[in-house]
């Protein structure tokens, strides 16, 4: 099991100091680093660091939300060409039972392309989330192309028409294509983001952790040896630390 996890989507304003900080909370962090395409890799000393650093995916820092996977995780997508879709099972479970129309499925799809190969479906239910509840994400192309593209399934028409206005918004240094999907997602055969306990339900995070429509499985005891308000309180000092330096140089200018 790997010890490491990769962070995009990642503000201009964010460095390695600050995303240092944030994922001592959950584990001990060995080293920082980042590439030219602005992806960062973050190393824990424990892999079992891994899956709660996974659950800070979707804090905001500066003006962009962060999606953080697993180099596990990051690997397996970008070696299919042909990926399984994802499904969020909290978001599904809540639609209508009844077998809907194909029309209706593509109406709440859109199509998205111009994807950082290194982008996860993870990633992608993170980002889009921001419009309304996901259901479904549906990664396809060639993982060892620059590129890729996909197809995300909102629970709802008016939060697909949210998604398309996401046309042009900047993620691993590439703008998003948005457009109408032509096609539904094939469901017939799905992975599923956990949906047992969440950590929305379970801890009662502030205004500093967006779940959003995710199901994020809640952090184990093992990695978390702080209370959920303490762990609230570490997040948003980060956050007011990004905002003071933030404000700081706009003023120097």
């Amino acid at each position: 099991m790997s010890t490491r996890v990769r962070v995009t989507n990642v503000s201009t304003h964010v460095g390695e100091e600050i995303l240092h900080t944030l994922f001592s909370f959950v584990g001990r962090v060995q080293s920082v680093k980042h590439d030219e395409s602005d992806v960062y890799e973050v190393e824990f000393v424990d892999a079992r660091s891994v899956r709660a650093a996974e659950e800070l995916s979707g804090t905001e820092l500066g003006d962009r939300a962060i999606c953080v996977t697993s180099e596990d995780r990051a690997n397996a997508s970008a070696s299919s060409i042909h990926a399984q879709p994802l499904a969020n099972p909290s978001v599904v479970a809540s639609m209508p039972h009844t077998r809907p129309a194909q029309h209706s499925e593509i109406s709440r799809t859109i199509y998205v392309g111009n994807i950082a190969s290194h982008v996860t479906d993870r990633d992608l239910m993170s980002i889009f989330s921001e419009c309304g509840p996901v259901a479904y994400v549906k990664m396809a192309g060639d993982g060892i192309q620059p590129t890729r593209f996909a197809f995300v399934e909102f629970a709802t028409e008016e939060c697909a028409q949210k998604g398309l206005l996401m046309n042009g918004r900047v993620v691993a240094n590439r703008p998003l294509k948005v457009n109408h999907s032509k096609n539904s997602i094939n469901k017939q055969s799905v992975v599923s983001v956990k949906p047992a306990q969440t950590m929305a339900s379970v801890l009662p995070l502030a205004g500093g952790v967006h779940v959003g429509g995710m199901a994020w499985p809640v952090l184990g005891s093992a990695n978390l040896a702080q209370s959920s308000e303490e762990l609230d309180r570490k997040i948003a000092l980060v956050q007011k630390e990004l905002e003071l330096k933030y404000r700081s140089k706009v003023f120097l200018k």
